[in-house]
Order: structure tokens, then C-alpha cells, then sequence
């Protein structure tokens, strides 16, 4: 009988006590999701959730963008996107291979990503050593906090609004009210002044709209057509999405909306002004422009003042406009005041133009979103021209698919549209030197995720509303702690997570010690590793000949462009025509005088850096050009803190606030009858 051996070497032997073992458990940190990987962002495309049947097929091709379309008759017309095809084209490149996806059927489709590309980055955890100090926060007399009104509803049913506003908030999907909406509604349909103070993303274009469309409902109706609502934002970009929203809001009833800012059609504005609709919504610039030039239309009988983003406004200047507008209107109006950061100067304005106010303070905005996710990059001294490489590793790598990035400046950002669009990138920019169509077509494509990364400065950091966006990164950081939660804000909006990554060189350390320690999550801090930044410092190196040709072509279409507009206006000077002079609230001196005071003064640190610049090209090339580009930027913010920290520590005047105006006003004592008669207070008319 033959012995029958049995292996024994497949079998796993009983492990001994404290014995050590190997961990062979896959790592299921959190912190694997914020690491470079071929997986793109998993897709349900076979079937789709938000599904609804509709009733009617004007029902289903109804958009409110569409309707904003009569406002716009020139075509955004964008050549680099084309300029960036043909070099990627004549190089033999296919589009979009650096994210190609290399099975679109599979759920979790891959991208192709060379293998050192996928080593890890180093993240680690930033804390402030510091202890937090509690401030003590003193009332001020001059709002006016006793309101027996219940602000606390949970539900749009319970705000006594009308059956269209419900039926059009089902609509639109809002199930609660937020903070500022349960609080706001109740008060403004009182016909109280409000001075709202909330953080971004929290709903406060509806919480001003819902109430003052609410009111327009019982305006008396069969006579002359009369504007009641004028609605002032700082930017033209939220004016378009305050004027979607409205008209979504409005979309069950017959009340007229006007839209009024910068970069649209004027001839089309002008005619629908002239019809004076119930409602308009404007920048304060345009709105002094038809003021001053289209007849039949002023603001003599508005009611509802509303000045939304007013600390923004303040920012760019605009305040001798806004007294122009304020001193233009019905003093017996019902004014509202909504600000994200409440500043002296939002203060002082809101002392100007409201009486005895109701103080909505739901959130002052000085922390950032409770589920965002804060990444710091440090840029070394010296290493001011690792940033381009930093960002298009980040964007390559890691956060490939709706990704806003802020700059400081509009030849930064489109010369990173360029960079990132060579790269295989899907791109749109966003900025000042862009036409309205280019930028409501660049904002459109980003919200139909047509474009994956939104290349744009300030103009998009304040209000608007992009469902979706994942990352945000800033290229350089702000100036101030208030423009960063601004910009931060883009993402993490109504409960939804987001992540922002801020690259800060030594120069901004201050600002990031400052966010560290107002943080109420750990912050983390990401080191990408040598040899990828090398590498892609390698590819933009290769690019800087393609990118200098681009901008050299664009450059060259743009003189020859302003020369055909010089010969058409030297045409027109001989055939003895002449385009209308629109006339302005300031003369060109007082204009001339006013942007002199407000101008930052930086003539010596311009002339530092041209010295700087001379020497430098003749020892390196474009790598040392780069850095003195980020240099200069980064000199403007150190100037334009300095300015708000010596305007911060400045003494206060002492204000003296009257409690009884009507007495004081010149003439009659008796205020003039509201258009809206009985329906200030719907609790009253229910009653009797």
C-alpha cells in the first residue's frame, strides 16, 4: 500500500497570539477620494430620476433662458477655442485625449492617465495653535428687533401666499424655506424696511422675490401700466439669474418683468422700459443711463426698493450712483437691504436709506459652508511660476469635472483658457473683456456641462447659483477673507459637499492663517509630488511657443478690428453723421475727479517692477517673466489690504439718526397713498 502525502502549502496556518500580521484590507480612508484616478464621475444613463410628464408641449419647451434671448442680438462670437483645435490638429493631436475615456459604456469609465501621474499626493492637516476668543457682539439702536410675527415657518403653505407663487414654487421644486426665506417673507409682506444679512447659497433672491410678487398680485389693474419694483444688483450676471428666477416665479401670473444691465441689446431694453413693467431688474450704471435717455420712464412711483449684494456694489464704486437712484425714488417706499458680509459701509448706506429697520441677521457670512472641504498648496519663495504646472496637474489629475478657478486678473484668465484648452481640457473664461453674449454663453455651457472647468476673476465669485459645482480653486488668493468665503461659496451650496484648493505663496500666508483659524473642520494641507510638477512644467515649456502664437493672433485681429471701427466712424464724420452723445447724472470732471480719488496709486511699485523686469529678462526667459507677472499681482492685493486695514483701524464718525423723519419733510406731513392699498397687511383683509 503506497504512502499518500498531502500538501500542505495552500492551507493557512492559525495565527499566534501577539503575532503580527501584514495588513492585506483595502484602504477605505476618505482621503483616497481626493487622489489622482482614471475613474471619472459615475453616470446613471439609463434612466433618469427628475422625470416628469408635462401637460403641453409649450409646457415642455418652456425655458426661462430662452426668454432671455430677446435681449441679446449679437452672437457670442469665441475664436481661441477654434485657434486651440487647429494647434492641437496640426500637431496630431485627436480631441480631448488627455481625458479621453476609453469606454463610455461601463459605468465607471477610465481615463488615461500614465502611471507616475496617479502617485498619491501628500495631504496633511492644518490647525490653528491658537485658542478662540468669543467676541461679544453689541446691538445697535438703530434697527428695530420687535416684530410679534412668527418667522419660523416650515413650510410655504403657512406664509399666506397666493395659490400661482404656490403653485410655481412646486414648480421649482422648493419643498422648505430656508433661514432667510422663513424669516424675510413674513416681515416684508408687512411692507417693513429689512436689512437681511445671510450667507451665500442660503436662497435670498427668492426671499426678496416671493413677498414682492406676493404684494404685486392686489396692485389695481385696467389703468396706465406703472413700475412698483426696482430691483439693483452689482454685477450683470446676476441680474440675468435674478431676472430666470423672477420669471420663473412669476410664470402663473400677468406681472411684467424688466431687464436692465450692461452688454445687452439697449434699442430692445429701451422699448420694453417704455412700456413700464412691474418689476426691474438692472444694473445701477444702465439703469442712470435709461434714466437719463429713454422718455416715459422714471422711478417716481416705485414702492419696492430692493438692493441685493449691496456690499459688492460698494466695492466697485458704486455708491454715488446708488444715492442717485435712492434720491430718485418714492420716499414713502418699502425698501430692502440683503447683503452676504456686513460692512461699515453697507451700514452707512443702510442708514441712508431705510426707516426703522428690521435687522434679519440669519448668517453674516463669515465662515465658509459647514460641508466644504478646505485644501491649502504652499508655493515655496522663488517658486512663483510653479502655479500654471500646480493647477493643470490639480485639474488633470485630481479634479477633472466641474471645476471653477479664480484669478486676479483678465489676461490671466484667458491665458490659462488657452494653456488648459492645449492640454485637452474642455474650457470657458469668464471676465470683464468678454462681450454679455460670449459670457452668458461661457456661464450657459458651464451649467450644461458642455464645458468641464470655468477659467474666471472676481465678476463670478458674488451670487450666482451653478447647481453642481464640485471643486473650486484659487489660482492666487484674494485680498481680503471676505472675497475668499465669496469665492469658496461657488461650491457647497443648499447642503450639497465641495472642495476648494488655494494655492498661497509667502505672501499670503497672512489670509491662510487667518481661514485656519476661523475654521471649523481640520483644513487640509496637499503636497503634489517633485517629479509631477517637473513634468508638467516639461509640457507647458513645450506650449509656450503655441501659447505666445495664439495670443500674438488674437492680438493682431484686435488692432485690425479697432482700425475698420476708426475708418467707420471717419465715414460717418464725413457723411455728417454723428452717433447721440447719452447723456450722464456727473459731468466728466466730476466723473475724471471721483476715479482719481478711488483709484489705488501704485505707480512706484509699477515702476519697481519694469526695473525688476530688465534686468531679469537678460540673465533668464519666460520662466523668470512669469514669476514677475504673479509678483505684480501679488504686490496689488499686499496694496489693496493695506488700504482696507488703514480704512478698518480709521475712527468712526458719530451718526446721528432721527426717529421721526415724516416731520421733517419739506412741504406737506402727509405721505402719499400706497398703490397697493389694503394689501400691505394680508392679516387684516382676511380677517374683515
Amino acid at each position: 500500500m503506497m504512502d499518500k502525502t498531502i500538501n500542505f502549502k495552500d492551507i493557512i496556518r492559525t495565527i499566534d497570539d501577539d503575532e503580527d500580521v501584514e495588513d492585506f484590507s483595502e484602504n477605505s480612508d476618505a482621503e483616497v477620494d481626493f487622489q489622482p484616478s482614471k475613474q471619472s464621475n459615475k453616470q446613471k444613463k439609463d434612466f433618469d430620476t427628475g422625470f416628469q410628464f408635462v401637460s403641453s408641449v409649450d409646457e415642455y419647451n418652456n425655458d426661462a433662458w430662452n426668454d432671455l434671448n430677446k435681449y441679446i442680438k449679437r452672437k457670442a462670437k469665441s475664436k481661441t477655442d477654434d485657434k486651440i483645435r487647429k494647434i492641437r490638429a496640426d500637431n496630431g493631436i485627436a480631441e480631448d485625449s488627455h481625458v479621453k475615456i476609453e469606454d463610455e459604456d461601463k459605468s465607471d469609465s477610465e481615463i488615461s492617465l500614465s502611471e507616475d501621474e496617479l502617485k498619491h499626493d501628500k495631504i496633511k492637516e492644518r490647525t490653528d495653535r491658537k485658542k478662540k476668543k468669543k467676541k461679544s457682539v453689541e446691538e445697535e439702536p438703530f434697527f428695530d428687533d420687535n416684530v410679534n410675527i412668527n418667522t419660523e415657518a416650515g413650510s410655504f403653505y403657512e406664509m399666506n401666499l397666493s395659490r400661482p407663487i404656490l403653485k410655481a414654487i412646486t414648480d421649482m421644486k422648493f419643498v422648505h424655506p430656508t433661514p432667510i426665506q422663513a424669516s424675510t417673507i413674513p416681515i416684508a409682506l408687512l411692507g417693513r424696511d429689512i436689512c437681511g444679512c445671510a450667507a451665500t447659497g442660503t436662497g435670498k433672491t427668492a426671499a426678496y422675490m416671493l413677498p414682492t410678487i406676493e404684494r404685486l398680485l392686489y396692485r389695481p389693474t385696467g389703468g396706465a401700466a406703472v413700475t412698483r419694483v426696482l430691483v439693483l444688483v452689482p454685477t450683470r450676471e446676476l441680474g440675468v439669474q435674478v431676472y430666470q428666477v423672477s420669471k420663473q416665479i412669476c410664470q402663473h401670473t400677468d406681472i411684467q418683468l424688466g431687464l436692465a444691465v450692461g452688454g445687452l441689446d439697449l434699442k430692445t431694453q429701451e422699448n420694453i422700459l417704455r412700456k413700464n413693467p412691474d418689476i426691474v431688474i438692472a444694473t445701477p450704471g444702465r439703469l442712470i443711463d435709461h434714466l437719463k435717455s429713454t422718455p416715459t420712464f422714471s422711478l417716481d412711483s416705485i414702492e419696492v426698493l430692493i438692493l441685493d449684494e449691496a456690499d459688492r456694489m460698494l466695492d466697485e464704486y458704486f455708491a454715488e450712483q446708488m444715492k442717485e437712484i435712492i434720491k430718485q425714488c418714492s420716499r414713502t417706499r418699502q425698501t430692502m437691504l440683503f447683503s452676504a458680509t456686513m460692512t461699515d459701509e453697507v451700514e452707512d448706506l443702510a442708514a441712508v436709506s431705510l426707516v426703522k429697520p428690521v435687522r434679519l441677521f440669519v448668517d453674516s457670512n463669515r465662515d465658509v459652508a459647514f460641508n466644504l472641504r478646505q485644501e491649502f498648496i504652499r508655493i515655496r519663495a522663488g517658486k512663483e511660476e510653479d502655479r500654471e504646472p500646480i493647477l493643470a496637474a490639480l485639474v488633470c489629475r485630481t479634479f477633472r469635472e466641474s471645476c471653477m478657478v479664480f484669478v486676479q486678473t483678465k489676461k490671466q484668465a484667458h491665458r490659462l483658457h488657452i494653456l488648459l484648452g492645449l492640454l485637452g481640457l474642455k474650457v470657458a473664461e469668464l471676465h470683464g473683456n468678454l462681450t454679455q453674449p460670449q459670457r452668458l454663453d461661457a456661464l450657459d455651457k458651464f451649467k450644461n456641462k458642455t464645458v468641464d472647468i470655468l477659467v474666471a476673476t472676481d465678476v463670478a465669485a458674488r451670487g450666482l447659483d451653478i447647481s453642481g459645482v464640485q471643486t473650486v480653486i484659487n489660482f492666487v488668493m484674494p485680498a481680503l477673507i471676505e472675497h475668499y468665503i465669496h469665492r469658496v461659496g461657488r461650491t457647497a451650496r443648499a447642503g450639497r459637499a465641495g472642495v476648494s484648493v488655494s494655492l498661497a505663496g509667502e505672501q499670503e500666508r497672512k489670509i491662510v492663517k487667518e481661514v485656519i483659524k476661523k475654521a471649523k473642520n481640520p483644513v487640509k494641507s496637499r503636497v503634489i509630488p517633485p517629479d509631477i510638477i517637473e513634468k508638467y512644467r516639461q509640457k507647458l515649456q513645450n506650449m509656450e511657443q503655441q501659447i505666445q502664437q495664439i495670443l500674438q493672433e488674437e492680438e493682431e485681429e484686435r488692432l485690425l478690428a479697432k482700425a475698420e471701427n476708426q475708418a467707420n466712424k471717419a465715414q460717418k464724420l464725413l457723411k455728417g453723421e454723428q452717433d447721440p452723445v447719452r447723456p450722464w447724472f456727473q459731468t466728466k470732471k466730476e466723473r475724471k475727479n471721483e476715479k482719481e480719488r478711488l483709484s489705488l496709486k501704485l505707480k512706484e511699485d509699477k515702476k519697481k517692477s519694469q526695473k525688476g523686469k530688465g534686468k531679469i529678462k537678460g540673465k533668464g526667459g519666460p520662466k523668470s517673466d512669469n514669476e514677475d507677472k504673479v509678483q505684480e499681482n501679488l504686490k496689488k492685493i499686499a496694496a489693496v489690504q493695506a488700504r482696507f486695514a488703514k480704512k478698518k483701524n480709521k475712527q468712526k464718525k458719530i451718526s446721528v439718526v432721527r426717529q421721526d423723519i415724516g416731520g421733517n419733510m419739506k412741504g406737506s406731513n402727509k405721505k402719499r397713498k400706497s398703490h397697493f392699498g389694503g394689501a400691505t397687511n394680508n392679516s387684516k383683509k382676511r380677517k374683515s
